[in-house]
């Protein structure tokens, strides 16, 4: 409805109701709205990193990256909850996930992650150490470096996840937004987001 169809006079009927004779936009009326819609400068978007994440492994490129993304997504705020990691930090987080969770992690990964977590079932009933369990899981995750997102695999990737719950927009759906800006930006190599990922999870490559 626009201010040209909103003609309302109020005459009352014998019975002293008011009868409003204001017209509603017709059906065959597809004439588009405009809605005013700000959405912050890469600049302004607020990018943080969750303790522990080594912000050396991610670029200031990348970084630039994603604040283009989450602009165009009209996302004002997110954090990185994880990053790059080299094969005994993932073994030791899986051992960590594991020792919690053992059926819940066997969902999260693939065959080669499964390999690592069998190492892990394997040696908590022979009864080793954790030292010696999570050495014998980075050895499989050197083998297959590829199927676990968040070991490092070349110069100048950048690996990391943004946490969904810190996505933070104009209206509803932002994190949805922010998905579909990811996937359409050739310059994000791979990108997984939940429910295959726990985050959504970024690889950037520099040029």
């Amino acid at each position: 409805m626009n201010d040209q169809q909103v003609q309302s006079s109020s005459p009352q009927s014998s019975s002293g109701v008011q009868i409003h004779t204001g017209q509603l936009t017709p059906a065959h009326d597809t004439m588009p709205g405009v809605v005013n819609v700000h959405c912050p400068t890469p600049e302004q978007v607020s990018v943080t990193y969750a303790a522990g994440v080594d912000r050396t492994a991610i670029s200031d490129y990348s970084e630039m990256v994603l604040r283009e993304i989450c602009s165009r997504a009209c996302v004002s705020s997110v954090a990185i909850s994880s990053g790059a990691r080299n094969p005994e930090a993932q073994a030791r987080i899986m051992y960590g996930n594991a020792s919690a969770n053992l059926a819940a992690q066997r969902h999260l990964y693939g065959r080669s992650g499964n390999l690592a977590l069998d190492q892990y079932e394997q040696g908590t009933a022979q009864g080793l150490n954790a030292a010696t369990i999570q050495n014998n899981m980075a050895n499989v995750i050197r083998q297959h470096p590829d199927d676990f997102h968040h070991v490092q695999r070349a110069p100048g990737l950048s690996v990391f996840d943004v946490s969904p719950r810190s996505v933070q927009g104009t209206g509803q759906h932002a994190g949805e937004r922010l998905a579909a800006e990811a996937r359409a930006d050739p310059r994000v190599v791979r990108f997984f987001q939940p429910p295959n990922d726990p985050g959504y999870h970024f690889e950037i490559q520099d040029p």
